[in-house]
C-alpha cells in the first residue's frame, strides 16, 4: 500500500497494522521530544492519539475527548 505525505502505518498490541492520518507534527527542540499527533483512517470523529518520541523511545498516548496530556512526558 502506498501511504501520502498525511499518512502513517500504526502497529497495534497484538500485531495488526491499522491505516491512520497525520493531523500534525510538532518537536520540541528544548526537550529534544517529537510528536506525531493522527486518527484512525474512516473514524476521524474516533480517538485521537499521540506518538511521543523520547530520546529514540517511541511511546503511545490514547487521549479520551478533551483530556489534556501531562507534562512529564
Amino acid at each position: 500500500m502506498e501511504l501520502n505525505e498525511k499518512q502513517m502505518m500504526v502497529t497495534d498490541e497484538a500485531g495488526n497494522d491499522h491505516l491512520v492520518n497525520i493531523l500534525f507534527t510538532y518537536t520540541n527542540e528544548e526537550r529534544a521530544t517529537s510528536y506525531v499527533i493522527f486518527y484512525e483512517e474512516g473514524n476521524p470523529e474516533e480517538k485521537i492519539r499521540v506518538i511521543v518520541e523520547l530520546e529514540e523511545e517511541p511511546a503511545t498516548l490514547q487521549l479520551e475527548d478533551g483530556e489534556q496530556p501531562n507534562d512529564e512526558l
